[in-house]
């Protein structure tokens, strides 16, 4: 019977819908946002998350305290970012103080953080990698989320308590946060149907870079699913379609779905570090978990763009 859990970043992209997901199987989900705002008339935490580089992990274990026993979920991370201070404050400061907050608390029945695919580095092209993948990072965000995921890890062994990672590989869908080619994408399309422009053109040096994407809503359900399964000690699965996409096949579809074309500008100002080609094994979350996609790149575009609510305007 599904419990409390405990929502960090539930405001997030993806903790919105991960709160979501667990309310609608049965957890009474306590949302956290990053001023230490909350749900469920759990009060405030009384230590903001973002107050300099510095929270304190004191005030955070009184409130898990507060809550009772409790499944921790931390979605709170930096995407890509320009700053470095931001992605180090995010990814790695955060969750310290998080991991001291539940080994302080005595409440915490498990673990659940996000992570990310960058945590693997470098993948060969045509070979999805797989959760025993040998962790390699080699961009500052990558290290980052792997450097945050260890204090969670450290802290739910200390505390006999199973703890969970869930690997986000590129995650798109409705609410489609602020940075990457998803957003990218979504906010040159939705601009283009405003103006009522004839063409899209987007800054991409490299084209035929592949990621493998994932509907938020899919990640969610993976979480949900995690939660009420903690498994082993550390268990360990990837939030992804299965399949590598090109820049180009994803801007193809976005054409196909709008009937605006698009043409590539390659400028490489600001090109960012990072794998050419990713794609994830998603073997281990339908045999451990019996997850499955539900939502597939169309659906995702169509979500983010509002299309199917602007057919169902029309037809009504």
């Amino acid at each position: 019977m599904p419990g409390t859990a405990v929502v960090f970043g539930a405001k997030g992209f993806i903790g919105r819908r991960v709160t979501a997901a667990l309310t609608a199987d049965g957890w009474r989900c306590v949302g956290v946002d990053r001023y230490g705002r909350t749900t469920e008339g759990a009060g405030n935490v009384g230590a903001p998350y973002y107050r300099g580089h510095d929270w304190s992990s004191v005030a955070l274990s009184r409130f898990l305290r507060a809550c009772g026993p409790a499944v921790i979920v931390n979605a709170v991370g930096a995407s890509w970012s320009t700053d470095p201070s931001v992605v180090r404050r995010d990814n790695v400061v955060w969750p310290c103080r998080l991991a001291e907050a539940c080994e302080l608390s005595g409440t915490t029945e498990a673990i659940l953080h996000l992570g990310s695919s960058h945590e693997y580095g470098d993948t060969a092209p045509g070979v999805p990698v797989s959760e025993s993948g040998v962790l390699a990072p080699v961009t500052e965000y990558g290290k980052s989320k792997a450097m945050g995921a260890s204090y969670l890890v450290r802290a739910a062994i200390r505390m006999d308590r199973p703890v969970t990672l869930v690997r986000a590989f590129n995650v798109i869908g409705p609410g489609h946060g602020t940075q990457g080619i998803w957003a990218a994408a979504v906010g040159l399309y939705r601009a283009a149907a405003e103006a009522g422009s004839d063409q899209v053109v987007a800054n991409v040096p490299l084209p035929e870079t592949a990621r493998d994407l994932i509907d938020v809503r899919d990640v969610a359900g993976l979480v949900s699913l995690a939660a009420g399964r903690p498994g082993p000690a550390v268990a360990v699965y990837n939030a992804a379609s299965g399949t590598a996409t090109s820049i180009r096949q994803l801007f193809d579809a976005f054409a196909e779905q709008t009937r605006i074309p698009y043409r590539f500008a390659r400028d490489p100002g600001g090109l960012r570090t990072g794998s050419t080609w990713q794609c994830a094994d998603i073997t281990r979350a339908a045999t451990h978990l019996g997850w499955m996609r539900h939502f597939t790149l169309t659906d995702s575009i169509r979500a983010a763009l509002g299309l199917d609510a602007a057919a169902s305007a029309t037809l009504g």
